[in-house]
């Protein structure tokens, strides 16, 4: 077991050519923090370096994958909601307005609403497809 060793200037030189702010600060905390280590730092940047490209490409793959609704899309799964269940959709409407916090059921039955409305894809399509109509609802409903 390695003890917190400083870090050298050939090191502090890569965490600085980073672009991401955010993944410069959390490599620097890891490597500055107290505490005894089971790798070097160089290790423990390597790690973290390859970690972040990999969530970056997970990411963009899933970006990739996502359903694009479109605005008439979205516009027809309102009118959806509002005609299948008009006083949830009013309850979702006044939750919107008041706070901006929609209840937890709301939310799960909107989601499992857009899957009977367009079966077939994945949680996170759903997930967007929610996001969507809040956005619309914030823009125009409320």
């Amino acid at each position: 077991m390695t003890t917190h060793n400083p870090i050298s200037p050939e090191l502090q030189a890569k965490i600085d050519a980073l672009e991401d702010e955010k993944l410069r600060k959390d490599i620097t905390f890891l490597l500055s923090g107290p505490g005894n280590r089971t790798a070097t730092n160089e290790e423990i940047f390597n790690n973290r370096v390859a970690s972040y490209e990999k969530a970056k490409v997970e990411s963009a793959l899933r970006e990739a994958r996502l359903y694009k609704w479109r605005e008439d899309e979205v516009i027809a799964f309102i009118d959806y909601f509002r005609e299948l269940q008009p006083q949830v959709y009013a309850d979702y409407l006044h939750q919107e307005r008041n706070d901006r916090q929609i209840d937890a059921d709301l939310a799960w039955g909107m989601r499992r609403l857009g899957e009977q409305w367009l079966p077939g894809l994945d949680w996170d399509d759903y997930d967007e497809l929610f996001g969507k109509v809040r956005e619309y609802a914030e823009v125009h409903l409320i």
